[in-house]
């Protein structure tokens, strides 16, 4: 039996989607292992105990979870971990400072990235170019405010113009930065 207005062959009825060079949403995942255990590595490295035993195993596990089910919002409960170890204890240095901030933010990127996908999808890089732009645009202004809070707080006195160059430096890459056209 044939339907009226629908073709008989299958391939007239298909759709196809062309996309661009794209990445397996699985190695998003594993970068956002990476990035949750750095942000850790970093938070530990400070002054204070660090992390061994038990409580690195916890930490750990903690991060495999946020791999595994990254729409759950684990991501927050890794930088909460890591803002606590660096509140509770001395006020790291400001080159750690920074490392932090940048972590913790391309950490909650990422992990937003892989909570939209399935482990078996794949992602474009012109979508993960564009989301890094933005966050980069972000980061300039987060690491000025860390490097004067740092200022502020007298721990990083002999640092902060080579911070402040860095934060320059990356305030142009920014602003020289191609800019996706708008154009129709």
């Amino acid at each position: 039996m044939r339907i009226p207005f629908v073709p008989a062959d299958r391939s007239s009825r298909e759709v196809v989607v062309p996309i661009g060079p794209s990445v397996p949403a699985a190695v998003v995942r594993v970068a956002l292992g990476v990035l949750g255990l750095a942000t850790l590595v970093v938070a530990f490295a400070g002054p204070g105990p660090g992390a061994h035993g038990l409580v690195a195993a916890a930490l750990f596990a903690v991060v495999v979870a946020v791999v595994l089910r990254p729409e759950v919002g684990l991501a927050g409960l890794v930088v909460a971990i890591a803002g606590v170890r660096v509140f509770v204890f001395a006020a790291p240095s400001l080159p750690a400072v920074l490392a932090l901030v940048v972590l913790v933010h391309l950490t909650l990127w990422t992990a937003a990235l892989a909570a939209r996908t399935t482990w078996r999808a794949s992602i474009e890089w012109a979508v993960i170019g564009r989301g890094l732009r933005d966050v980069a645009v972000v980061q300039v202004f987060a690491l000025a405010l860390a490097t004067v809070a740092m200022a502020v707080a007298g721990a990083a006195s002999g640092d902060v113009w080579r911070a402040l160059a860095a934060v320059c430096a990356m305030a142009t890459t920014v602003l020289v930065l191609p800019r996706a056209s708008t154009e129709p």
